[in-house]
């Protein structure tokens, strides 16, 4: 995981240096990535891992957010919009449940 924070940093220092075209290409990437990681957090949570899927979607909720930042194109940040929405849907309902749960244990 820390390995990966150092590769995005390095990343958005790189990017930062670079023209909005060079910046704009990889917003689809991120966008997809985004995709995987809330996928990815649909299927923990089936699991019952819930911590995993918690973190999954904080990352597919700011890899969205990034897509959109990224872009110009009115379609890929409604895309990347509707992606972050329904991450922060997938953790409030943890949450919730998370919360719902301890009122529950005696």
């Amino acid at each position: 995981m820390r390995i990966l924070c150092c590769l995005l940093l390095l990343l958005s220092a790189s990017l930062a240096s670079a023209g909005p075209q060079a910046v704009a290409a990889f917003a689809p990437a991120q966008l997809r990535i985004a995709e995987q990681a809330l996928r990815e957090a649909g299927e923990a949570r089936a699991e019952g891992d819930y911590r995993r899927a918690g973190r999954l979607a904080a990352m597919a909720e700011l890899d969205a957010r990034l897509a959109w930042a990224m872009s110009d194109s009115q379609l890929l940040r409604r895309l990347a919009a509707g992606i972050s929405q329904c991450a922060a849907l997938v953790r409030a309902q943890l949450v919730a449940g998370r919360e719902q749960a301890a009122l529950i244990r005696p």
